[in-house]
């Protein structure tokens, strides 16, 4: 992925970012103004890195005090030049003041933050096709982790950082309002301060089922700090929301928790789920990988049980009662093709 400080940006497209920035600190920001924002987003790769780097350049301030801003002699020097706009004004002065200040904290301060505050060292935990593990963090939270999953812990002073590479699991977060405990998965991040949830995240989504309290959602076109406020969904305890790899997040819905949670029991339950989807979390049970050799079959939606262990004879009732013919390929491969 194209880090955002390596893309060329224009100007007149950082002036366009910070207009954007400044326009959505208003408190009263209307909910029109955040979806012309998305769009302007959405039109261009470089949009988005001239948005994150204002973000960026602004978080970075923030961290900082008793930065030289413009002097009062430079603002008005370039307030009586004629032809230059004031709003066009307003957004450079902010972008210089930017630029100038971070120069400060790149070339000052940097050596003292690095001295100070080491970097953090995350722990991984990682689990093997069909095995599950319970760890308990430093805090007393709890996460149980699914077959064949992948998850970093990265606790800091005021914060705990988790990320589910891959896979599904259960978090029972210990209750603490002074460090948010923050999930980064897919393209979103799941918020709780004492609470119980269930993320699972394939291929194509990650779904939030809430078990107890209430977590905040974000599905981010963006991972900004300070605009995700503008896509945060609550969820509470006993519904579930999607969103898919755009960030775009479903409708919150009411959950089947002994549907969700099945996993820990020893078998997957699964109610009107695209076989497309639920391959991903079959496979995660499977000795042999299993893959949907024809697109049609992805959306043919299955409810049933299955049996971790028992994917053989899972495979051979999905042959009997769907338009489906299993074929095993000789090479720790399962092809799933419709049958003529």
């Amino acid at each position: 992925m194209t880090k955002i400080y390596d893309l060329k940006i224009s100007d007149k497209l950082m002036e366009q970012a910070a207009d954007w920035f400044l326009n959505l600190q208003q408190e009263d920001v209307s909910a029109e103004t955040c979806v012309e924002w998305q769009d302007w987003l959405s039109k261009s790769e470089l949009h988005e890195a001239a948005f994150r780097r204002i973000e960026d350049l602004w978080g970075k301030l923030d961290m900082a005090t008793d930065l030289p801003w413009p002097s009062e002699k430079d603002i008005m020097l370039d307030q009586d030049k004629e032809h230059i706009h004031k709003s066009t004004f307003r957004i450079t002065a902010f972008v210089g003041a930017i630029a100038a200040s971070l120069l400060i904290i790149v070339g000052v301060t940097f050596s003292v933050f690095q001295g100070f505050n080491p970097v953090p060292q995350e722990t991984t935990y990682q689990t093997a096709i069909g095995e599950h593990k319970t760890v308990t963090l430093e805090d007393g939270s709890q996460i149980t982790i699914g077959a064949k999953s992948i998850i970093n812990v990265d606790y800091k002073t005021h914060r705990r950082d988790i990320s589910l590479v891959r896979g599904e699991a259960v978090f029972q977060v210990a209750k603490d309002k002074s460090r948010p405990f923050v999930v980064k998965v897919g393209k979103g991040s799941v918020t709780a301060v004492g609470t119980a949830f269930n993320i699972n995240s394939n291929t194509s989504n990650v779904t939030v089922t809430v078990l107890e309290g209430i977590v905040d959602v974000v599905p981010e076109l963006m991972a900004g700090e300070i605009t995700k406020n503008l896509l945060k969904k609550r969820v509470t305890a006993g519904k579930t929301i999607s969103y898919n790899n755009y960030g775009h997040a479903s409708a919150i819905t009411k959950a089947n928790i002994d549907a969700v949670t099945s996993w820990e029991q020893g078998f997957l339950v699964k109610v009107d789920i695209p076989l497309g989807q639920m391959i991903d979390d079959v496979n995660r049970y499977s000795s042999k990988e299993i893959v949907i050799g024809d697109s049609k079959l992805k959306n043919i939606k299955f409810t049933g049980t299955i049996f971790e262990g028992r994917i053989d004879n899972w495979l051979k009732g999905l042959e009997l009662g769907y338009p489906i013919k299993v074929v095993d390929t000789g090479q720790n491969t399962i092809l799933l093709l419709a049958k003529e």
